[in-house]
């Protein structure tokens, strides 16, 4: 985790050996400071998260995005004790709440499936996944699919295009569209917004098996939808 409370203010930590308590388990936390990533905090029997996973630089760039105060909230399940901490909560306490999932690593569809069945019981859910290496085999695959002009199709006042996907597996791509939570990717500088089956309909689908759709936007246009503003 990035950020705790110590002497009354939330922050990350400064200096090695500083130590403090998780406000939702009450474990203690040490600071850690590494050559290589970001100073966090680490809890010192097991984190009360077990959906917590290593993070760098790119959580941090986004996270502080957003007021402090949105930034990595812990949620319980008041029936089942499940406690975990979404990475940014925008609105909380209100009907308009939305929580921010920012997804570096790879993840199962199981995963994915209980994350959204956690997060979205009373909050709207969005995903941002990180396509980080253009490099890499899933970056090359992705990369090669961006296709904006071939089939062009207008809605709600967005230009979405639809777009077959070039690598031999399109595990990647469908596993996503089957998300009941709105997906967006972090790619080439440029926010994706994935067509969900729903959206998919309304621009003609269902889709053939590899094809899916895409609306290009801007960072400030996705910090906007996560808050909820026109």
């Amino acid at each position: 985790m990035l950020y705790a409370w110590i002497d009354g203010e939330k922050r990350a930590p400064r200096a090695k050996g500083e130590r403090t308590f998780c406000r939702d388990c009450g474990g203690l936390l040490t600071s850690v400071m590494p050559v290589s990533n970001v100073p966090h905090w680490r809890h010192k029997v097991a984190d009360c998260d077990s959906w917590s996973e290593p993070e760098g630089l790119w959580h941090l760039g986004w996270k502080e995005r957003f007021d402090l105060s949105c930034r990595e909230i812990g949620l319980i399940d008041e029936m089942t004790g499940e406690r975990h901490r979404a990475d940014v909560i925008c609105g909380l306490g209100t009907p308009k709440a939305t929580v921010l999932e920012l997804q570096h690593s790879s993840i199962s569809d199981d995963e994915r499936i209980k994350r959204e069945a956690f997060y979205r019981r009373s909050h709207r859910m969005f995903w941002l996944v990180h396509i980080h290496s253009e490099s890499s085999f899933l970056g090359y695959n992705f990369g090669l699919s961006m296709d904006f002009q071939s089939r062009r199709i207008q809605l709600d006042g967005k230009t979405f295009a639809v777009m077959h996907w070039m690598g031999r597996s399109k595990q990647f791509i469908e596993k996503w569209m089957r998300a009941s939570a709105h997906v967006f990717f972090d790619f080439g500088g440029y926010i994706l917004y994935l067509a969900g089956e729903g959206v998919a309909a309304r621009l003609g689908g269902p889709f053939e098996p590899g094809e899916f759709a895409l609306c290009r936007l801007s960072a400030e246009e996705f910090l906007r939808a996560v808050h909820w503003k026109d």
